[in-house]
Formats: C-alpha cells, sequence, structure tokens
C-alpha cells in the first residue's frame, strides 16, 4: 500500500494480521510521486505474483475468491496485493499485473480497501480451511 493510514486503518488491518500469521501489510512512502508504484513492485520482490486491486479487474464471490488464492499458493510463490492510492494504476502498472482483481465496480477510499482486502483474504481462508467465519 502507498501512504500512511489513519487509526481505524490501521486498527482493521491488524484485527487480519492477527489472524494470518502468513499475511503482512508493507506501507510505502506517496512521496516521490513518480516512483511510488516502482517502490511498491521492489517489496514484492522477484518471485512473487503481483496482484493489482483496481476496478477494472475481475471480481470474485467469497467462495470464488477462496478457489483462487488455493490456485495462487499452488504455484509455491507469495502472493502481493498492491493497492494504490487515490491516483490509482496507470494502464502501463497494470499490464505488469500477474492478476488484476476488482473488489466492485464501486470506487473505494484506498484506505478503506486496506480493510476490505485483508478481510476478504481472510474469508477465503477461512472458506479454504472449513471454519464456520463465513456464512452462506
Amino acid at each position: 500500500m502507498v501512504g500512511k493510514t489513519t487509526k481505524w486503518v490501521d486498527l482493521g488491518v491488524e484485527t487480519y494480521t492477527r489472524r494470518m500469521s502468513n499475511l503482512s501489510v508493507e506501507a510505502v512512502p506517496g512521496n516521490p510521486v513518480k516512483s511510488r508504484i516502482r517502490r511498491m513492485e521492489n517489496v514484492c520482490g522477484n518471485r512473487s505474483i503481483r496482484v493489482y486491486l483496481d476496478k477494472s479487474g475481475q471480481t470474485f464471490s467469497s467462495e470464488a475468491l477462496a478457489k483462487q488464492c488455493l490456485n495462487w499458493q499452488s504455484g509455491g510463490k507469495d502472493v502481493c496485493f498492491l493497492i494504490g492510492d487515490d491516483v490509482g494504476f496507470s494502464k502501463q502498472d497494470l499490464g505488469r499485473a500477474d492478476f488484476v482483481w476488482s473488489l466492485s465496480p464501486l470506487t473505494f477510499p484506498h484506505h478503506l480497501t486496506r480493510v476490505l482486502v485483508c478481510e476478504q483474504l481472510y474469508r477465503a481462508a477461512s472458506i479454504n480451511a472449513g471454519h464456520d467465519y463465513h456464512r452462506e
């Protein structure tokens, strides 16, 4: 993610990172603006699957996201989710993605997206583990 957050975002993200030991959230400084996306990609490393969050991406039901997470994990690579700032990603940025995921056709504030992504990843992990967190 890019930039600093607010306390409520930090608390929301912390809720899910505590529940998922394999989930970490890294913040990249927002300035200088020209290189923020490259800095985000550098945090991911060269051997990660890069999933960009963008409203132009593919949407999933919770169950379909759980299956997609299993597919990503089966490759033996880390999965890195990139959440942009209020400017979002350019077409050139999205062209470097391994996958583009959309939470919704709605536009969400990037701070809220951080919490939503963590919650949805926790939900997907719960579905895959057979836990009752997700109720249809």
